[in-house]
């Protein structure tokens, strides 16, 4: 038994889960709700101009979902469910494949994603799939209602410190783990790995991976050494 651990952007979801999201908001939002959306991301690149570090991710997101304060748990899953809707054909299968064989031999499947995590919990959901999702937090109050306010984006060795968490959480120490990942953010998390398989990389993540030997997943059925 093993802990195989898959990235989501780019990897399992082929596309950006962001853009997504920019793309169902533009049938929801308000053209005030957009400005103050991209007034944020313009100060954003203002800001950049001058030499300040911005994650314009973490600032787009953090933008779009404080438009979203206000709305009430079922109101915010019937978004996510318009995400994942909309996301249908971003889906690699072959991974899906992979994966339902990792779970056929009894390992234990983790997400872990940027992206928010009641996204994320859905569309495992609609993949059908045992997994274990660790994504980005998405807070709300004790009634129910959304803050606004998202959590520490689970990213490059964010995603390393959790996964750690987890598998201490459910008693999985000294288990193989394998990392399935697309970018060079997720370089902590194949390090971490005792089986680093690469999913459509980067030509960075090609490159190192080339250097570190790492393998790169080819189809439902093959990986092969790069």
């Amino acid at each position: 038994m093993a802990v195989v651990t898959v990235d989501f952007d780019g990897t399992l979801y082929q596309h950006s889960s962001v853009m997504t999201t920019l793309k169902v908001g533009k049938t929801m939002f308000t053209p005030k709700q957009w400005f103050y959306v991209i007034k944020d991301v313009v100060k954003g690149i203002v800001n950049r101009t001058k030499g300040e570090r911005i994650d314009f991710q973490v600032l787009f997101l953090g933008s779009f979902f404080l438009q979203m304060k206000g709305k009430n748990m079922k109101e915010l899953h019937n978004f996510f469910i318009s995400l994942v809707e909309t996301g249908q054909q971003g889906i690699n299968y072959d991974l899906v494949s992979r994966l339902v064989e990792h779970s056929g031999n009894g390992d234990l499947i983790v997400i872990l994603s940027g992206a928010l995590q009641p996204f994320l919990e859905i569309f495992v959901q609609r993949l059908d799939i045992r997994a274990d999702v660790i994504g980005t937090s998405l807070f709300y109050d004790k009634k129910g209602t959304c803050t606004g306010k998202i959590g520490k984006l689970n990213r490059g060795i964010e995603k390393v410190n959790r996964l750690k968490l987890w598998i201490s959480e459910n008693n999985a120490e000294g288990k193989t783990v394998w990392a399935y990942a697309d970018s060079e953010s997720d370089i902590p998390l194949l390090e971490f790995a005792d089986k680093a398989i690469v999913v459509r990389p980067s030509n960075a993540l090609k490159k190192i991976a080339e250097l570190r030997g790492w393998e790169t997943f080819t189809s439902s059925r093959e990986t092969k050494s790069i």
